[in-house]
């Protein structure tokens, strides 16, 4: 229902829905009708392209690290579960089916990008920036963490960038019309007055008996529901550079020197203010041809301000003229950057400039050249980026120290502790959800509960818990995943078998006060016999704050009273109290409209449809491509 999506997404008067967000949690769609034997080991084959198992394992990967690192100790619990990890690779999968799909429909209708314009990308993305600066070190650090070259990364960058732009061009057609927004604005702000008649529980708690027998029963039906997680005991030694960089002292001989070798960090960088004219044509040749009339005009007099606005195609900055704001080197595209840098003199004009975008001609406004900030006022910056750096090579030095002596003497790690003379810290039995805090990332729980490490007894291998922090671990002992003994658990099985079956009760006795309400009986004895609470609710709003989320579904779900029928359903709360809702009256939005809120709810019924649209989209590229898949088995999950 439209209203109940509606809900799924608002927190406030004015929800809003990410959209690119949307794409990558869609719920994906069946495969069942498109399901062929492939001829080979390959996950999927789409028409033409493979899906290999390596893509899908650094995607399954990947998945697997951000639900660890966004739900924690409730993603630990699902990714213990074999069948739930098997479910989770086949959805990986046709996620990237579905990108297959709409890479090859894009690259189709013409959606093609340049290196320099999925480098520009890159260089914003602030994961790979120090002070705002794209930093070359971040970005070869954090691809080597998830297992992507420069090269690999910027190709599946480009990809995604296309994909998206296409997807943008056909979902960003999508509009709301303004009576479908007007109704909705009407459901929306609706509001209703229900009388709710509350049997609690806790009635019929006292009144369970529960013997042996069906705790024994109950606990073994729902042995799951007290399950011990695997635990493991582990010796682990963690390097770290933050320690490292305590024992760097360096002399001020030093630190002038790194100043002198590094001027470039303590130098406010060499800035251009310029105008530009962009021309770009299907044709080069006419783009060329037109951008060298134009420069002859403007060496003739031409007002350059006025050109920019009638002939420039960067739309954006031809309406100030081809002004652009200040920019430093390492922004620009190489060719426009080298013509802008070469220009002195304010006013004075290059020549037409070839870039990625087309043909440009650029106009000097301003400069700034470098500035060099003295030592004495950045002695202190000097220092900490000495010490850092150094405690980054010691760091890397003592990585490799790690590996080798772990490697040297893989059966403990004491060795390791003795070479590096760093503390052996150890652990009792833990699970996932409790390795110690310095450590406790996705990496180090994977390894400390793989099977080599304790089937062969051997130290693991480096681990970056972050780019100044490595551990290396040694298991000791193991207990698998196992229901805990009834004897530990009896107490907690006890109550929740009261509780089933006391709701089981309530719900009984409920609908029994259901059917009396709508014949229109009295309900009076009942009232009495089974403790029930009689509320008058009024004005109880779709979206609301003041009841819980489903009892508000539950009261707008009741039909719209009719003479002499009574609209009434039952609702059950988390604690397994039932209630009798009786629907009294429904009131109509005002009919003043809201501007802010039918905005919002405009903005979201067109982000709804954009959900229609690509669900449709991806349900016709699979119906006209050739998919094959191999099975995606448990195992393969593990």
């Amino acid at each position: 229902m439209l209203m109940d999506k509606l809900r799924d997404g608002a927190q406030g008067r004015v929800a809003k829905i990410i959209f690119w967000l949307i794409i990558l949690s869609f719920a994906l769609a069946g495969v069942g009708s498109y399901i062929n034997s492939p001829a080979s080991n390959d996950p999927a084959v789409v028409d033409d392209e493979v899906i290999s198992a390596q893509t899908l394992e650094q995607s399954y990967q990947n998945e697997r690290a951000r639900m660890q690192a966004q739900y924690g100790e409730a993603a630990a619990q699902l990714l213990d579960n074999p069948q739930y990890l098997a479910q989770l690779k086949k959805s990986v999968l046709e996620r990237l089916v579905n990108q297959s799909l709409l890479n090859n429909k894009a690259l189709n209708a013409g959606v093609r990008l340049s290196d320099e314009q999925v480098k520009d990308v890159i260089r914003q993305m602030p994961e790979f920036q120090t002070d705002n600066k794209f930093d070359n070190q971040k970005f070869t650090t954090a691809l080597s963490r998830v297992g992507y070259t420069p090269e690999s990364f910027a190709n599946s960058m480009r990809q995604d960038l296309i994909r998206q732009y296409w997807l943008d061009g056909i979902l960003t057609t999508e509009f709301a019309l303004p009576a479908e927004v007007s109704r909705l604005d009407a459901l929306y702000q609706q509001k209703r007055d229900v009388k709710m008649i509350t049997i609690p529980v806790e009635t019929f708690s006292k009144q369970i008996t529960v013997t042996d027998q069906d705790v024994d029963a109950f606990y073994k039906a729902h042995s799951n529901e007290f399950m011990q997680s695997e635990q493991v005991k582990l010796n682990y030694i963690v390097l770290n550079s933050a320690d490292l960089a305590k024992t760097i002292q360096p002399a001020d001989s030093e630190l002038k020197a790194y100043y002198q070798q590094h001027a470039e960090l303590f130098t406010e960088p060499a800035r251009r203010k310029v105008s530009h004219i962009l021309i770009t044509d299907k044709d080069d040749n006419a783009a060329q041809k037109k951008a060298d009339e134009l420069l002859a005009k403007l060496k003739s007099g031409t007002d350059f301000t006025q050109l920019a606005k009638t002939e420039s195609a960067d739309t954006l900055s031809a309406r100030q003229g081809g002004e652009l704001d200040w920019f430093e080197k390492g922004v620009m595209d190489p060719a426009f950057e080298t013509a802008a840098f070469a220009l002195n003199q304010k006013n004075e004009l290059s020549a037409v400039v070839k870039s990625a975008f087309g043909y440009h001609i650029i106009k000097l406004l301003d400069k700034q050249d470098a500035i060099e900030t003295p030592y004495d006022k950045v002695v202190t910056i000097v220092r900490q980026k000495f010490v850092d750096e150094k405690a980054k090579e010691l760091f890397a030095d003592q990585q490799q120290k790690l590996s080798d002596i772990g490697f040297e003497n893989p059966d403990s790690l004491d060795a390791v502790a003795e070479g590096l003379k760093l503390p052996l810290q150890k652990t009792d039995f833990i699970a996932a959800q409790q390795l110690p805090a310095e450590i406790n990332v996705p990496a180090v729980k994977e390894q400390a509960f793989a099977e080599k490490l304790r089937d062969e007894n051997t130290n693991s291998e480096v681990i970056s818990v972050s780019d100044t922090v490595a551990v290396m671990l040694h298991v000791i002992d193991y207990k698998p995943s196992s229901a805990k003994p009834l004897s530990e658990v009896k107490d907690l099985v006890v109550a929740k078998l009261r509780a089933t079956k006391a709701a089981e009760k309530a719900h009984t006795e409920a609908m029994a006060l259901l059917e009396k309400v709508k014949a229109g009986q009295s309900i009076d004895e009942q009232l009495t016999k089974l403790n029930a609470k009689v509320e008058e609710k009024k004005g109880l709003a779709r979206f609301g704050t003041d009841i819980p989320a489903p009892l508000a579904q539950a009261v707008f779900k009741l039909a719209k009273p009719a003479d002499k029928v009574v609209s009434a359903g039952l609702y059950a709360d988390e604690e397994g109290n039932q209630s009798v809702l009786v629907l009294e009256k429904v009131i109509s939005a005002p009919e003043t409209a809201d501007a802010p809120l039918q905005q919002g709810l405009s903005e979201q019924l067109v982000k709804l449809k954009q959900e229609e649209t690509y669900g449709a989209l991806i349900e016709e590229l699979r119906q006209k491509a050739k998919i094959k898949y191999a099975a995606v088995t448990p195992e393969s999950a593990d």
